[in-house]
């Protein structure tokens, strides 16, 4: 499945290993190895707040990077549904 958003500027990137849950945040994030070499937090669009929270965050993090803050990049993160399964 791609959910890519159309004409975006943010990479995107595909996790290959699940690192460790981060116990902070209503979000339930999650540290994750991806395929360009890099790790990166992930937050989940059906965990805390949904998908509006994350919106949120991406309109945020953009105006705070257009107003000259330093903001850590922002990529979305393709995440295979294998990872959510238990065996």
């Amino acid at each position: 499945m791609n959910n890519q958003i159309p004409n975006s500027k943010l990479r995107t990137v595909n996790v290959m290993r699940y690192v460790m849950p981060l116990r902070e945040g209503g979000s339930l994030p999650a540290l994750a190895d991806a395929d360009d070499g890099f790790s990166y937090v992930l937050k989940f669009r059906g965990a805390g707040q949904r998908e509006k929270a994350l919106i949120a965050e991406l309109l945020g993090g953009e105006i705070a990077r257009l107003l000259g803050f330093k903001v850590p990049e922002l990529v979305f993160a393709n995440l295979d549904e294998a990872f959510g399964r238990v065996v």
